[in-house]
């Protein structure tokens, strides 16, 4: 999730007034990235403090649905992800929370909805795959529901007002869309969802934006974005200057991010255009603090150098350095992911971006791990 807006500056449960800066960093262009796990170092196999250990706690589980990360106005760090088995199968949604910055986490706690959707049927199940905080603080949660197999078959959302205690009863986006929602963005009262949209009875798969002005209560299509329908997957961040940039994957070019940019809240968009990435990037994410924007994912499907999870920073959002590994580690089932923006030090405003990603650990089961990016102006 992306804002501009600051998130509200609560802070309760015990959370220190800023988080203490991890001592072992590795410099970027702008930035430091760093992570709470000592054993693991930028680069490595494995990088990035674990917040979802199915390896251990539940064997052949895969944790990679989704993933979701917000920060709560109480300023709990959340990350949702499955706990499913095999290639996202059967199973639910679960979340892990962090009180002190990401230093430590409790995990596996279940999403109700999604594992009592589990437990009637469990060829039936429903994992949130997005989600937001509003300028006001109600948490709004996407949640789709499958066949299992991997069809989708409704698209809607849950709100809770309470910061996760208690949630709303499930509504469909518009009671017609279905969808993969991809991205998330907040300027203010107004709340943006992307879906990467099922095929129709006409084949066509586009990407479409949906917008919320009633802090999340109804969602209104916005646009169709001109993005081609060979594309999937999908990302959108907020520009500086209140601008949109979202865009997708084309797995039969996988050297570029294909991208467009809106100026007025998502109504029109530019053409579609093309960006280099010099080690490929496959389910892509976007973020964008203090000026500068980050893209990462999974380093392609196919050819040399893939599987790996990597990093790409820019000073546009549309021209993009060499490609940072994060994680060596190669497997099918690495590197999906998302990030959102973090106030740490009770200013209100952003100061840190926290991706999270799937490390695979064995066939397509993956764990879940997280880093952060700070800025060092």
């Amino acid at each position: 999730m992306n804002l501009r807006k600051p998130l509200l500056a609560v802070c309760v449960f015990g959370l220190a007034a800023g988080a203490a800066f991890a001592q072992d960093y590795e410099s970027i262009e702008g930035a430091v990235v760093y992570d709470y796990d000592p054993a693991t170092k930028l680069g490595d196999d494995v990088f990035g403090t674990v917040v979802s250990n199915l390896e251990r706690d539940f064997p052949g589980r895969n944790s990679h649905g989704g993933p979701v990360c917000m920060q709560y106005p109480d300023g709990r760090i959340v990350t949702f992800n499955t706990n499913t088995s095999d290639h996202n199968l059967d199973g639910w949604s679960e979340h892990a929370e962090s009180r002190d910055w990401g230093k430590s986490w409790k995990m596996y706690n279940r999403f109700p909805y999604s594992f009592e959707a589990y437990s009637r049927d469990a060829k039936r199940p429903a994992w949130i795959e997005a989600g937001l905080v509003t300028s006001k603080g109600t948490v709004v949660v996407f949640v789709t529901h499958f066949l299992l197999g991997g069809t989708r078959t409704m698209s809607g959302f849950m709100r809770s007002y309470d910061q996760g205690a208690t949630w709303t009863a499930y509504e469909s986006v518009d009671g017609v869309h279905i969808g993969y929602p991809v991205g998330t963005a907040v300027d203010g009262d107004t709340n943006y969802v992307i879906y990467d949209s099922d095929g129709g009875s006409d084949g066509r798969r586009p990407h479409v934006l949906y917008v919320s002005t009633d802090d999340g209560r109804s969602w209104q299509k916005r646009s169709t974005l001109p993005l081609q329908d060979d594309v999937w997957y999908g990302a959108i961040t907020l520009m500086p200057d209140g601008g949109l940039l979202a865009g997708a994957y084309h797995s039969k070019d996988e050297y570029h991010f294909y991208y467009c940019i809106s100026k007025d809240q998502g109504r029109t968009w530019t053409e579609e255009r093309k960006a280099k990435v010099d080690q490929k990037v496959r389910d892509p994410e976007l973020g964008q603090i203090g000026g500068r924007y980050y893209l990462h994912g999974r380093s392609g499907s196919y050819g040399e150098g893939s599987d790996r999870f990597v990093l790409y920073e820019s000073s546009d959002g549309e021209n993009w350095g060499s490609a940072i590994v994060v994680s060596k580690q190669t497997g099918r089932g690495d590197g999906y992911s998302a990030n959102c923006l973090l106030d740490t030090d009770d200013d209100g405003a952003p100061d840190e971006l926290m991706v999270v990603f799937s490390i695979q650990y064995k066939g397509v089961d993956t764990n879940e791990h997280v880093f952060f990016i700070r800025p060092d102006n």
